[in-house]
């Protein structure tokens, strides 16, 4: 560390060594100083000694403020997560109260189609809210192929009736 005493013109350099092998506080440091007469120092040499102390201590500053921004994102990436959490807590805890109800009021019998069908519906509202929540793609039928062909088979049986019909109307 360098610093420069305008009073008595003279730089004063100081080199810390540690004491210890994880220093922890000042205490923890031995201090050397050394003195020079500022008249002894060229002038070009004591401007290149502040261009470069000025450089360290903005490098350090820039440092110190990368790590800020860096620590206040980590932050709130961590509050949205604990959001989320949250949010996926209540709806398990929505959905089990839901299941609950749909047993206590259909009863438990595994033969009941009722009960089946509404904790088959359920289970697909479900599935149907993550997908949204998670902006997942829908998944693909195995019958989705037959019944598009069928759709374009029905629009295109349609547009030739359509056709027909004014053919008939221009004649």
């Amino acid at each position: 560390m360098v610093a420069y005493d305008m009073k008595e013109e003279k730089m004063i350099l100081s080199h810390f060594k540690p004491k210890v092998p994880q220093p922890q506080t000042a205490a923890d440091y031995i201090r050397t100083n050394l003195e020079v007469l500022a008249k002894d120092i060229h002038p070009m040499d004591q401007i290149e000694l502040h261009k470069k102390t000025g450089e360290m201590v903005y490098a350090t500053l820039a440092d110190k403020a990368m790590l800020a921004h860096q620590l206040k994102e980590s932050l709130s990436n961590t509050n949205t997560q604990l959001d989320l959490e949250r949010m996926s807590s209540t709806a398990k805890d929505n959905r089990i109260t839901t299941l609950e109800e749909i047993i206590m009021d259909l009863g438990h019998d595994p033969k009941d189609p009722k009960g089946i069908n509404a904790l088959m519906k359920k289970k697909e509202d479900d599935i149907a809210a993550l997908k949204k929540q998670l902006r997942l793609p829908a998944t693909i039928h195995p019958q989705t192929a037959e019944v598009a062909q069928e759709k374009q088979g029905e629009d295109m049986m349609d547009l030739i009736m359509r056709m027909n019909q004014r053919m008939i109307q221009m004649e």
